[in-house]
């Protein structure tokens, strides 16, 4: 069965980002965000297309985009305006799907995730962007996987796994 995989880092408030841009620098996050949506159809924002500026390897880009006009100079990005329009996309496709952000479109997604992949940081940021908190009834929690504060890592994090319930 596809999965619908929602893949995020948040801060003790749910904040995702501030300025446009992660507020925290975790390399083994990063790698968990790449092994997470390699060879996936990713999902994102136009903001967060923006920040992120070209298509990652291994994976198809699908932006959502509220401006009719929004083009990329890479042909092998696919760009849709409305939800209708991406769940047309979902539909058709064999691979799994990354929703990768922003804050819109993990609210957007939620109603038809899987799967939900959460890094919850050990810190407060001053963020501007914020998720939603994951709706219980709807998601179980199926693993935590603990990491340290280290030389790599300026806060320790907990990487939640949840599964739709229903």
């Amino acid at each position: 069965m596809k999965k619908i995989r929602m893949v995020w880092a948040e801060d003790s408030t749910h904040a995702i980002g501030k300025n446009g841009q992660l507020a925290w620098h975790l390399p083994d996050d990063l790698k968990l965000f790449k092994a997470e949506t390699m060879n996936t159809l990713m999902v994102m924002g136009r903001t967060t297309w923006d920040t992120i500026g070209r298509p990652l390897p291994g994976r198809t880009s699908l932006v959502l985009t509220h401006q009719k006009d929004f083009k990329t100079p890479y042909d092998d990005v696919i760009i849709a305006h409305s939800v209708d329009e991406v769940l047309d996309y979902i539909e058709k496709e064999t691979r799994d799907i990354s929703i990768a952000g922003g804050a819109a479109i993990y609210h957007a997604f939620m109603p038809y995730a899987t799967d939900l992949i959460v890094t919850r940081i050990d810190v407060t940021i001053a963020g501007d962007t914020f998720v939603d908190a994951i709706d219980l009834s709807q998601f179980k929690l199926v693993s935590a996987t603990a990491h340290d504060k280290d030389d790599k890592h300026d806060y320790s994090f907990v990487v939640e796994r949840y599964e739709r319930q229903n």
